[in-house]
């Protein structure tokens, strides 16, 4: 059964990552009235089709990182505690869940090898998911995390294990991990890694920590050359015209705004910013 709406909701379930949508049906269809209100759920491998009468430049290029996110995808991150565990690739502007492995590791008993099993099991599911779903020949940099020594015991079993097979790939780049503390296994732990100091030194290449790097730059030109670090709409708009922005910080809130005004006026800025040759960090 296919049907057309006009869509007035939007809900977004981060758990299962569905996003419903409601409206009234706009075309005739045999199962549903004109006019009628339904709600569809769009999911991943579900076909579907939007229509819009103008598409911003930010969100194509935001659908664009999201339906391929190895392609701008500089930094991987693999989190874990106990059985759980999330491998996934960060963008600009998106972490993208590749894997998610989720298995019951029993205690440790005297006498029992059941949690040394589980656990080179888990470990085993994880480097199957890196092989799988990592391009080393474009990631910079993969962050591996969790509480206590686990990720320690995981490494060494991936350097071993990836000998072992002779797994070249994870030969050749076993010197792009970095270790580091994460408080659990879910994803939101990835936030941590990142504002660990000795970690932005090592993916000091990588967009996101740019981003930052323009952040905190912005920050001190404000209190040593004021007259260098401008902020609010018509200041920045004027220095554009001035052909006088290097770097361009906007937050995404902007591009989310229900009113299509403001939003356009500040993706026509973006656009104007970029051919100028200056830097965008969303």
């Amino acid at each position: 059964m296919n049907l057309t709406i006009e869509v007035t909701k939007v809900e977004f379930d981060k758990e299962s990552l569905q996003v419903r949508i409601s409206g009234p049906n706009s075309a005739e269809s045999q199962h549903v009235r004109m006019g009628a209100f339904h709600t569809l759920t769009l999911e991943l491998d579900r076909q579907f089709t939007i229509e819009k009468e103008c598409w911003d430049a930010i969100f194509l290029d935001r659908i664009e990182e999201a339906c391929n996110p190895e392609v701008g995808a500089e930094v991987a991150c693999i989190v874990m505690s106990g059985g759980l565990a999330h491998v996934c690739l960060v963008t600009g502007s998106v972490t993208v869940t590749k894997a998610r492995i989720d298995m019951n590791i029993p205690k440790k008993r005297t006498g029992s090898s059941g949690h040394s099993k589980a656990i080179i099991k888990f470990y085993d599911a994880i480097y199957r998911a890196i092989l799988n779903h990592i391009p080393f020949d474009k990631i910079k940099c993969v962050l591996v995390g969790s509480p206590g020594f686990q990720r320690d015991d995981f490494f060494k079993y991936l350097v071993a294990e990836s000998v072992r097979r002779d797994d070249r790939v994870l030969i050749k780049s076993k010197e792009k991990f970095v270790l580091c503390h994460a408080s659990s296994g879910h994803k939101h732990s990835i936030e941590e890694m990142f504002s660990d100091p000795n970690i932005a030194s090592r993916v000091t290449e990588t967009k996101l920590v740019k981003e930052v790097e323009a952040l905190n730059r912005f920050m001190r030109l404000l209190d040593t050359h004021p007259d260098k670090a401008y902020y609010g709409f018509g200041h920045v708009q004027k220095a554009n015209e001035e052909l006088a922005i290097d770097t361009l910080l906007i937050t995404d809130e902007l591009f989310l705004s229900s009113d299509v005004v403001t939003r356009k006026k500040y993706v026509m800025l973006v656009e104007s910013v970029r051919e100028r040759g200056g830097n965008v960090y969303v």
